[in-house]
């Protein structure tokens, strides 16, 4: 990125300090969606600011005034499709006069197929490291959940297939997180991340003794949930190449304990003493002391799903309807949003019994529960002026923050000239199936030279592999890709991935000088700057054109006259648009939802 010509970067900066045009009161429209019960859409929304506001009267807090236009529409397209919306969609909004507009677009939004991509970036997340890996199977895993999702696959049944998830991941994306780093996870950690990541219970603080706070967790409940797990193998055969990643029930291992068990006074003290280790790990058993029939190994996962995912098991809704509030407003009803225990008491308990309930009502639909969240009172909140003696969980003023990295990335990309997205897709993608397949070639005639056959190099899977790849969203799966690069700067001395772009100069400097930068504040054709420049003639209309672009808004009245004052004397535009979008890329404003 060269240097700012004609104007200092910090003055052009200046011009894009945070500021949203004035408040104005949220449209009442709300959803007339009934589940079998009858229980609409809008009752709920009705419900969420109810619960809120008796807080705030309890508190004395005066929350924040609502959103403007501009403010709700760049929020509510982040926090439904994970980017702002394109320049014309931000005119569209912004000039109509329609009172219903809010609660449309809403609707629209979570309609789209990129709805579906943003829950799975904010899921698969939790059940897979980020990983800039083309055959880890993180983002095959995440384009199976979008696709779920998008499909009205209740959420319930997406869980399930998680849990009991068998097979090959080639033919069945769903056994991806029983697998890190090249191997099958084993049986402890993965009931760890099952039960932290889809239940919101972090059972795994118990594995070697009871649980240090949560005196309903001891170690036996960990043994116990874990039984479930023993007859399941994850196994990588990396004879194959590429290789083979397969979730099936092996029953050698639990007979041998039932066998050994019913030899107990047989066994030499020695012995005895290991069958009394592994006894626990064969009598499977639910949180709540439910133990599940042992006669057949086979089906204890079947048996596990069913007991989280039953009507009786609140705490699984609990937490999904958890984990979605915390979607929207960055701050969880209870929390940590993933550590349900007797000392994380819920900021608003009745609530989250309300959009729980409503999971159960609306057949664990996320959709419904998702939009009634997004158009209550309380989410259009502006984030300007929040009351200054609330806390987070007042939920008084709509927080200012951080983009996750996918969010960041799908964001410079969808300014980014089609063009050249997809030649970094072809680049990253093609070029390494291409990469992997000649290789094969050279190691497989190698091994034939050698008369050796142990590897087997499967060509026809590879490719197999790359059509599934190939089919999914190309712009999708280079943010995906990136943001796996970009966090692993982060990585510290334990390689430990930040979750953002705030704790590494190398991630900053990333960004800063970058190819997806380079490519917008660029003077090369098809660029933001190119094309901002041939569709608009007018300086005006550009400098408009580029607010509303980058960051959702119109600039203000002070704001233009700044602009129009720096360019007055200037022969050529070009160097200061082109200050002007790097600029306003660089802005807080730019880097946070709001």
């Amino acid at each position: 990125m060269r240097a700012p010509a004609g104007l200092c970067l910090l003055a052009i900066a200046a011009l894009a300090c945070l500021s949203l045009s004035t408040p104005a009161l949220a449209d009442e429209a709300a959803g007339e969606r009934e589940t079998a019960s009858g229980a609409k859409e809008a009752d709920l929304t009705a419900a969420i600011d109810r619960e809120i506001a008796a807080v705030w009267k309890r508190d004395s807090i005066t929350p924040a005034q609502p959103s403007g236009d501009a403010e709700f529409l760049r929020r509510v397209y982040l926090d439904t499709v994970g980017m702002p919306p394109s320049y014309d969609e931000a005119v569209e909004f912004l000039d109509s006069k329609d009172t219903g507009k809010r609660s449309a677009l809403i609707d629209k939004l979570v309609a789209d197929p990129r709805f579906g991509r943003h829950m799975a970036n904010n899921w698969a997340v939790l059940l897979t490291p980020r990983a800039a890996q083309v055959l880890s199977g993180g983002t095959y895993f995440a384009d199976w959940l979008a696709r779920r999702i998008t499909e009205g696959v209740s959420f319930d049944q997406v869980i399930r297939e998680i849990i009991t998830a068998r097979g090959e991941m080639l033919d069945n994306p769903a056994v991806v997180p029983w697998f890190r780093d090249g191997e099958g996870e084993r049986i402890t950690d993965m009931m760890g991340k099952l039960t932290k990541s889809l239940m919101g219970v972090q059972i795994q603080c118990a594995e070697c003794h009871d649980h240090p706070y949560d005196d309903d967790i001891p170690q036996s409940a960990f043994q116990g949930m874990t039984a479930f797990l023993t007859p399941t193998r994850a196994v990588v055969d990396n004879r194959s190449q590429p290789a083979t990643a397969t979730v099936s029930e092996d029953l050698t291992a639990v007979k041998r304990i039932f066998d050994a068990i019913k030899q107990y006074d047989k066994l030499r003290k020695d012995q005895q003493a290991q069958v009394d280790f592994y006894r626990p790990y064969v009598n499977p058993t639910t949180l709540d002391g439910t133990k599940a029939p042992t006669e057949n190994p086979a089906v204890w996962r079947d048996r596990l799903a069913a007991w989280w995912l039953g009507k009786d098991n609140v705490q699984t809704r609990r937490y999904v309807a958890n984990r979605l509030w915390f979607m929207a407003f960055g701050t969880a009803i209870v929390s940590p949003v993933d550590d349900f225990n007797p000392l994380n008491e819920a900021s608003h308990p009745e609530l989250l019994d309300a959009l729980a309930g409503d999971l159960l009502a609306g057949e664990w639909d996320i959709r419904r529960v998702y939009r009634a969240i997004l158009k209550s009172r309380t989410w259009q909140l502006s984030s300007e002026n929040p009351p200054a003696k609330a806390e987070k969980w007042h939920f008084a003023a709509y927080p200012v923050r951080a983009l996750a990295p996918e969010q960041f990335l799908t964001t410079l990309i969808g300014l980014m000239d089609p063009a050249k997205s997809k030649q970094l897709v072809d680049t990253a993608l093609s070029g390494s199936f291409t990469a992997a397949k000649t290789e094969y070639q050279r190691r497989a005639a190698e091994q034939e030279k050698a008369g050796g056959k142990y590897y087997k190099f499967d060509i026809e899977r590879l490719e197999r592999f790359e059509k599934q790849f190939t089919a999914i969203d190309g712009r999708w799966w280079l943010t995906r890709y990136a943001a796996g690069r970009y966090v692993s700067l982060s990585s510290d001395d334990e390689n430990t991935s930040a979750d953002g772009f705030t704790l590494s100069i190398d991630q900053a400097l990333a960004v800063m000088n970058g190819d997806f930068t380079n490519s917008l504040a660029g003077s090369g054709a098809n660029t933001l700057l190119d094309r901002v420049l041939k569709r608009h003639k007018d300086p005006g209309e550009r400098f408009d054109a580029l607010y509303l672009t980058i960051l959702s808004r119109k600039p203000t009245a002070a704001e233009r006259q700044r602009w129009r004052a720096m360019i007055k004397d200037e022969k050529s535009p070009m160097p200061m648009v082109e200050d002007l979008i790097y600029a306003l890329l660089m802005t807080t404003e730019f880097g946070t939802n709001h």
